[in-house]
């Protein structure tokens, strides 16, 4: 599809009347008489969904995760970037599909233990036989590894119209979280948390500027951003502002922090590492005993051994209060906080992807979110045709309205401050990785141990447990 043609088709939208609806039945019911038809024209060369393939079905689909409500739910026109591209994306869908677009958001919050319930009421729903949702958006870990090892979910080669090889979707969910020729779960442009929710380092370019350093852009062009220059620029940025001879958070100058529960796993995949490969058929195989994983543990030990590296596991925010007040060189984030980081005025704000282990390391990796939040069609499902061409038409529209409108809009133009920057954001996602929750290792484990709790014994108090995990994933892969 033309992105150009698409956009005059969104602005010519937005200069209508805007009492329009779009999420569920009975708003479109009500103001059926007043909707103006949307036309799209499509490229039959990679989009194969006929026209009004599911018209007058209903597609109902559940936000167990609250956090993506924005992709799909956007009752009116406000003005507002993102939410008229995804109210046209959806009046798009239904137009093309015929389908009554009926999103459902939990009202459960999104911390751990909401999380947890959410699993718990959609393995519930699934083991009562309800077919009220045709497809469920949770996160990647709260217990869905679980579920997939159930059966409960269905194989997405079975379902119709989708074609994971566009590249509306991320076939690197199949890449790194799928096995076999199994796909239990996937996500597309439709869900813009899937990329919003990439991990990547701010940094303050203000700091930089005063202690002398170059900022890391040019690095990261040339594959040299890697563990070492990152551990220097850390003991550099670190500096006691009270003179007290300590340093704290509270008063000091310091490196890099994070909110461990994202920050040490974005490590962890930004210097290659990954709890689980495949063989020769894709099958999975425990990745965690080796040289390779070891260096990456001692790497990751390296960083927070230094007085100017912290990670925070009790008060959320500690680090981006420091970064905002100057006092902290990166920050871990994602990219949804780029846009809240043109907000702080005292500083100049940069971002760039997670460094390498070495140079050596191909590529770079940038660790999506566990609560991003991935796509499961049950096994209760009663219409998969409907389905596929829903999903495939969600994805389809999406590429050429909310990632446009969150990529060069809301990034880009409104929340960059340089052309450097701009470049990182196809760095970052072109690097995105999906970490495997299945076995529940990510070096994590070993940093916030207590003393003496070694990478080699903590592999040999958990590889039987693992090794049964591994034996129960290939068998619902296998199946």
């Amino acid at each position: 599809m033309n992105s150009k043609r698409i956009f005059a088709l969104l602005l010519s939208g937005l200069l209508l009347a805007g009492s329009f609806a779009s999420c569920t039945k009975k708003d479109k019911d009500e103001n059926k008489e007043d909707l103006p038809k949307v036309e799209a024209t499509v490229d039959e060369n990679v989009f194969e969904v006929p026209e009004g393939i599911a018209a007058d079905k209903t597609f109902s689909l559940y936000l167990a995760m609250p956090t993506v409500s924005n992709s799909f739910i956007a009752k009116e026109e406000t003005g507002g970037d993102l939410n008229d591209a995804v109210y046209m994306r959806n009046r798009l869908v239904e137009e093309h599909t015929g389908v009554t677009l009926n999103f459902v958001k939990t009202s459960r919050s999104s911390n751990g233990n909401d999380q947890a319930a959410e699993t718990a009421q959609i393995r519930t729903l699934i083991q009562a036989g309800d077919s009220t949702y045709d497809a469920y958006i949770h996160a990647q870990h709260a217990g869905m590894p679980t579920i997939i090892e159930e059966g409960m979910f269905v194989d997405w080669n079975e379902i119709p119209y989708i074609n994971i090889e566009n590249p509306w979707w991320y076939s690197n969910v199949q890449r790194d979280i799928c096995f076999g020729d199994k796909i239990f779960c996937m996500t597309g442009d439709y869900n813009l948390k899937s990329f919003a929710e990439t991990e990547c380092l701010l940094f303050n370019k203000t700091l930089c500027d005063e202690l002398g350093l170059e900022y890391p852009y040019q690095m990261v062009f040339d594959g040299t951003w890697t563990h070492d220059v990152f551990v220097d620029y850390i003991k550099k940025a670190t500096k006691d502002l009270n003179g007290d001879g300590i340093i704290k958070r509270d008063d000091d100058r310091l490196g890099f922090g994070g909110w461990q529960y994202e920050q040490l796993q974005a490590l962890f995949a930004g210097y290659g590492g990954e709890a689980l490969s495949k063989d020769d058929n894709n099958m999975p195989v425990i990745n965690i005993d080796n040289e390779l994983t070891y260096t990456i543990v001692d790497k990751m030990l390296e960083v927070f051994d230094l007085e100017g590296a912290f990670f925070e596991g009790s008060t959320y925010g500690v680090d981006d209060k420091m970064f905002k007040e100057g006092r902290l060189l990166f920050n871990d984030a994602f990219l949804t906080s780029v846009v809240d980081a043109r907000s702080i005025e005292e500083i100049d704000v940069g971002f760039v992807p997670y460094p390498k282990l070495d140079q050596d390391q191909e590529n770079y990796f940038s660790r999506t979110a566990n609560v991003s939040g991935l796509t499961y069609i049950p096994v209760t499902n009663q219409d998969l045709e409907k389905t596929g061409a829903v999903l495939e038409s969600l994805a389809y529209f999406s590429s050429d309205t909310i990632m446009p409108a969150f990529f060069d809009t809301v990034l880009t133009i409104k929340s960059t401050r340089d052309i450097e920057s701009e470049q990182m954001i196809p760095i970052i996602r072109q690097s995105s990785r999906f970490l495997d929750q299945v076995l529940g290792f990510t070096g994590s484990n070993i940093v916030t141990a207590k003393s003496g709790n070694t990478l080699s014994s903590f592999v040999a108090a958990n590889m039987d447990k693992w090794e049964l995990k591994i034996e129960t994933l290939a068998e619902i892969y296998a199946g």
